[in-house]
């Protein structure tokens, strides 16, 4: 272990500026590894949610379940959703095409109420309010932009396409549920109706059969395969001489950009490096989150002191403050700087697999400064002292690698995830303009992470 790892492990990762508490240190939790509970909803117009459990592509993060429907609205035509608003962290319609470019988007402080209900989402609300319900209509237009939008409207359709002329998809987002609520945050998925454009309305199978519904995890496009076909991974690899590429020592961050941004890691250090800057930084894909942004590392444990590769990473950083919620919390917390932060491991761009329970921010121990130190190593090198008890959070590496040929190789994907609810973060990922500046931008918000082993970690004992 470096000097200066076991002082920041000692001292504390990141100090806050001029050494100020920035927020009292609240309790730990921890979610069911499993995830929340999965309730069939019998119904054709959102199938099964998509889940880590029940359909693992696209890096899904385990405390979120993704309600998916794709159809096609016909001209004049409008889809009517009812709902309520789920006790969770975060709750969004996403429309996007069927391969998973983003067209339009509705946050949960975005959603009017219905009168006489509670948005619970809205800062300072009463997260339990009994009457929570919404209206939202999903039309085949293009998004008109700032100031045309009509309130509570999802505009899923695209520029230069006529309305009933192409399949739409639409995504209801629940980010971690509250403790005991099943991923539709204990209030059941929104009913559907179909509103034809003479006028007629239906519901149920009939509602389906008119826009032909196909909809659940198992109807969701696997566009990893299609972008990023294990022949193509496969050449990159060879490429590079080094049998960790591409992972490196020191750890390298990127921001996600678009999905063929993904390639920079593989491109760093070959023949390809000079194309790297060819890549584009503007576009979407891959289903992403509007309200997220994302970095990711690439790691690997045969990197550090220990001859037989059973290595672990080290991450320290600061975490942004954030509303707690999984406990049921009587009210949102307004003027956090995120609304939700985790981290996950993951399997290569070809697989596309979340390999194991994310970390959350409410499961992350901080101090008084919200320092943080991570542990992510295979079960039987977890160190004696990577307990909450000790002040440090841990993460299962797993053994499937990048699920392709590099069996202990795993790729780390941080999100923070910010709304209009939230106050003005310089630090968040969305901050990030430009490749390369990401630890500039983030400052100790972007963690720092280094190689050591089991033995090591545990002479520095328990904080």
């Amino acid at each position: 272990m470096t000097a200066g790892l076991a002082t920041a492990v000692a001292l504390g990762a990141v100090s806050s500026p001029g050494g100020a508490s920035t927020s009292p240190i609240r309790s730990v939790v921890h979610f069911p590894a499993a995830g929340a509970a999965l309730k069939f909803t019998n119904s054709c117009f959102w199938g099964v949610p998509y889940t880590e459990e029940t359909r693992d592509i696209i890096w899904p993060d385990s405390h979120t379940g993704y309600w998916y429907t794709s159809d096609v609205v016909p001209a004049g035509g409008k889809i009517v959703l009812h709902g309520q608003f789920p006790h969770a962290r975060f709750f969004s319609f996403t429309a996007t095409s069927t391969l998973g470019v983003t067209r339009a988007y509705l946050y949960d402080v975005d959603i009017k109420a219905d009168p006489g209900s509670t948005n619970p989402f809205m800062p300072g609300a009463n997260r339990n309010a009994a009457q929570r319900s919404y209206t939202v209509t999903v039309v085949d237009e293009p998004d008109p932009g700032p100031g045309h939008r009509q309130q509570n409207v999802l505009y899923a359709g695209t520029a230069g396409q006529a309305s009933g002329a192409g399949r739409l998809a639409v995504t209801a987002r629940v980010y971690l549920p509250d403790r005991g609520r099943d991923w539709t945050g204990g209030v059941g998925v929104p009913t559907a109706s179909y509103a034809a454009a003479g006028g007629t309305t239906t519901t149920g199978n009939a509602a389906c059969a008119a826009l032909g519904t196909q909809s659940g995890a198992s109807n969701i496009t696997n566009i990893n395969q299609v972008l990023f076909p294990e022949t193509k991974i496969e050449q990159l690899l060879a490429m590079s001489s080094s049998p960790t590429h591409p992972a490196v020592d020191p750890v390298q961050w990127y921001k996600y950009w678009t999905p063929q941004r993904l390639l920079e890691p593989y491109y760093a250090g070959t023949t390809l490096q000079s194309d790297i800057a060819t890549l584009p930084t503007t576009g979407t894909g891959l289903g992403a989150n509007p309200a997220n942004g994302y970095v990711t590392a690439w790691l690997d444990r045969t990197i550090g002191p220990n001859p037989d590769g059973h290595n672990i990473a080290v991450l320290h950083g600061k975490l942004p403050t954030t509303p707690a919620t999984y406990n049921g919390e009587a009210k949102m917390q307004g003027g956090t700087q995120l609304r939700y932060w985790s981290l996950c491991n993951n399997e290569g761009l070809a697989s596309g697999k979340t390999t194991g329970p994310c970390l959350s921010d409410e499961e992350v121990p901080t101090d008084a400064q919200r320092d943080y130190t991570i542990v992510i190593s295979l079960p039987q090198d977890r160190p004696a002292n990577a307990t909450d008890k000790c002040g440090v959070a841990w993460m299962n590496w797993g053994t499937t690698g990048d699920g392709f040929t590099r069996p202990t190789s795993t790729l780390l994907i941080l999100r923070n995830l910010a709304t209009t609810s939230t106050t003005p973060f310089t630090h968040s990922v969305q901050d990030i303009s430009v490749p390369g500046t990401e630890k500039q931008v983030m400052g100790p918000y972007l963690p720092t992470a280094t190689y050591t082993d089991k033995s090591q970690f545990q002479k520095l004992g328990c904080k």
